[in-house]
């Protein structure tokens, strides 16, 4: 029998009689808000629980305006229509992201160009951005990515002297601070996820934030089939078809509306965000100065300007070289079995993605041939991207931090036990 559980030996964690801290999170307020909203027989379109969700989101982040949507993809994509972005247009993206931030420029016709990484925060390079930068972009799309933030200070730079948008993409980052100043407070338009593991989440959903009277006012009509926003509706709301107002007199577009249940889900998953937010980062500050004390770990740079902290996952840095030459895949799978949890690597370089291929809809992108040679990601060098996701990445879900003090000692010393005995894996 191995020391090491992936080969037979004692798990640091015994999941099965001490489980790590379920996700999501959810209790009787949770229950007795959706029984109200199905009782209300007020489902969906502009009911009281979406309205309080985006007064409350907007205040939380500090905007004047929060309008939600169906998920964070489409957030995205209604971003850059809103801010008239399109055909022959190029936006920046980091190629360490989720498929869904370029896939958004695609579907509005424009052109993403990837940029490379800073390989001790994993989000985007703005020496990167600034040399990507042509007489046909429009737009910067920063991820907040796990627990790091982009460095909004350059990026706004660039911004003002290139006269660029710029769409923070928060996804990771509900309540995250930057100088005091909420992640989707700082670009011209914030986009956030509530997909499941997301650390707000109501299943599915998204929301945009903006302090533009004008860009929410077409967002709120992107996500509403074009129809012009209404305000408050007067007398009792049509329980079966929704309160419409005037019809097609503004832009075209789809429907993209959350639903009722998801709100009321938002409305309570508020309440707590902040106190987890708070546990996650105080939780992560003690295990980084854990994981900081072993060779071949490195935990992501925080930067100074960071005053308040969100993870949607935890992650680190591993360098094989400290752990006899053990690959990082077999460190990942050692780590699961002690602790009972996934681990993984960060998302897959853009330039190299499963999901990221559009060249397998060519109904939909091949407008020309120079469009659809624009669009190809196998065009762009991500060396950093790729190195991050071959061999340093490690990531587990922020479930992990919401444990105690003692828990994140116990993922610390999985770490050096598999460091004590590599060899066992080679």
């Amino acid at each position: 029998m191995g020391k090491l559980a992936i080969n037979g030996g004692m798990p640091v964690r015994d999941v099965k009689a001490h489980p790590w801290p379920a996700w999501p999170v959810w209790d009787e307020n949770d229950e007795r808000a959706l029984l109200e909203v199905l009782h209300s027989g007020v489902w969906s379109y502009n009911g009281p629980k979406e309205r309080e969700f985006d007064r409350l989101f907007a205040e939380y982040v500090g905007v004047k305006h929060a309008v939600s949507a169906a998920n964070g993809t489409v957030t995205l994509q209604l971003a850059l229509e809103a801010l008239g972005i399109g055909v022959g247009d190029e936006v920046i993206v980091p190629g360490l992201t989720w498929q869904a931030t370029a896939a958004s420029v695609i579907d509005v016709n424009a052109i993403p160009i990837l940029v490379d990484v800073l390989e001790d925060t994993w989000c985007i390079d703005p020496a990167a951005v600034e040399a990507a930068i042509t007489p046909r972009t429009r737009a910067i799309i920063p991820v907040h990515l796990y627990g790091s933030f982009a460095d909004m200070d350059a990026i706004m730079e660039i911004a003002r002297k290139h006269d660029l948008y710029v769409i923070e993409d928060c996804a990771h980052k509900h309540g995250g601070e930057w100088k005091g100043e909420k992640a989707g407070s700082i670009g011209h338009i914030g986009s956030f996820s509530f997909q499941l593991s997301k650390h707000l989440t109501a299943g599915e959903g998204g929301v945009m934030t903006t302090d533009d009277d004008e860009v929410a006012e077409r967002l709120d009509a992107l996500r509403n089939c074009g129809r012009r926003p209404e305000g408050e509706p007067e007398g009792e709301v049509d329980k079966g078809a929704g309160h419409y107002g005037d019809e097609g007199n503004f832009i075209q577009s789809g429907n993209y509306r959350i639903t009722e249940f998801q709100a009321a889900i938002l409305v309570e998953g508020l309440k707590r965000l902040p106190a987890q937010n708070r546990r996650r980062d105080e939780n992560a500050i003690y295990l980084n100065s854990l994981l900081e004390k072993i060779p071949g770990v490195m935990p992501m740079r925080r930067d100074e300007r960071e005053t308040a902290e969100a993870y949607f996952n935890y992650s680190f840095r591993y360098r094989k070289e400290e752990f006899k030459g053990l690959p990082v895949e077999r460190f990942r799978e050692a780590l699961a079995a002690e602790l009972g949890v996934d681990v993984e690597p960060s998302y897959e370089p853009l330039n190299d993605c499963a999901l990221y291929v559009p060249h397998t809809k060519p109904a939909r992108y091949r407008l020309n041939e120079e469009y659809w040679k624009a669009i190809d990601p196998k065009r762009f060098d991500l060396p950093v991207c790729t190195r991050i996701y071959r061999e340093e990445s490690v990531t587990m879900h922020h479930k992990v931090l919401l444990g105690s003090r003692e828990e994140m000692e116990i993922i610390a010393g999985a770490v050096k036990k598999i460091y004590d005995h590599a060899e066992e894996l080679m």
